[in-house]
């Protein structure tokens, strides 16, 4: 089973690369204020100001868990890592062969 990883972020805020909106005078004019804003509108309009857990386990569980506050998103932070922990490993896939060859006979 692999590591837990929670991550704690605002509700509707995106992560930009912001190094390319630097490189000309039009990202730092246009594109940047343009981003916050709508980072700020979507985060308050429509998240209504909460919080979302990311939680993952290895390469095979992901949620999203929203929550309305801060403090009630760290409050089950430890019950989400417990609940990932507990979900088991699909287990591995065998392929069939066909003896040896994965070619189709015509």
């Amino acid at each position: 089973m692999g590591d837990v990883n929670i991550e704690l972020r605002r509700s509707g805020f995106v992560d930009w690369i912001w190094e390319n909106a630097f490189d000309h005078w039009i990202g730092i004019v246009v594109l940047v204020p343009l981003a916050v804003l709508g980072n700020l509108l979507t985060h308050v309009l429509v998240f209504r100001c909460g919080w979302t857990l990311h939680v993952s386990a290895g390469d095979y569980y992901y949620k999203k868990v929203r929550y309305r506050s801060k403090a009630a998103a760290q409050a089950d932070l430890e019950r989400q890592r417990e609940l990932a922990a507990a979900f088991p490993p699909p287990a591995p896939v065998m392929l069939p062969t066909r003896g040896g060859s994965l070619r189709r006979p015509w």
